[in-house]
């Protein structure tokens, strides 16, 4: 196949996929953009780590710009507050050579997939719609529970 054709298969692919499975992609590679960039940083490779560390950023605004609620829905008000202290803080990452704001990302981001992948795409749908609002409780609770974690979530610095 040419690669004209991979990139066709590929964008029908991604224009025809379910939405929770585009969800499910988007921090598969927001993970591998950021452990590309953690490699990076202990390699002293300051290409890679720009590379890697801004298709991460570009990633986590597009998850950002997914969340769905308005200003009172308070599990889309985390959400936006998580991605806004990632987004906030990648960028020192990239220019300290920041290893553990990259780790703390990860972990984040690997939270959020894996509650995505249990609570989302294994979820039984109301009228053909999953419950966003009862995954984004699931995120606060189970986030929360981990008391290094929430207390650094809860002053939205990573």
């Amino acid at each position: 196949m040419t690669a004209y054709g991979v990139k066709a298969y590929t964008s029908t692919d991604i224009l025809t996929t379910d939405p929770y499975k585009l969800i499910l992609m988007l921090y598969e590679a927001a993970l591998k953009h950021l452990f590309a960039a953690r490699a990076a940083i202990r390699d002293r490779n300051m290409v890679a780590k720009g590379e890697n560390i801004s298709k991460a950023i570009s990633i986590i605004s597009e998850l950002l710009n997914a969340v769905e609620g308005d200003e009172h829905n308070e599990a889309a008000n985390f959400l936006r507050g998580l991605y806004a202290a990632i987004l906030a803080e990648l960028p020192k990452a990239n220019l300290n050579n920041d290893e553990k704001i990259v780790e703390l990302s990860i972990k984040y981001i690997a939270q959020l997939k894996n509650i995505w992948e249990n609570y989302v795409m294994n979820a039984p749908r109301e009228g053909g719609e999953a419950t966003p609002d009862n995954v984004a409780h699931q995120t606060m609770g189970a986030m929360a529970g981990d008391s290094e974690a929430g207390n650094r979530h809860l002053s939205l610095r990573l």
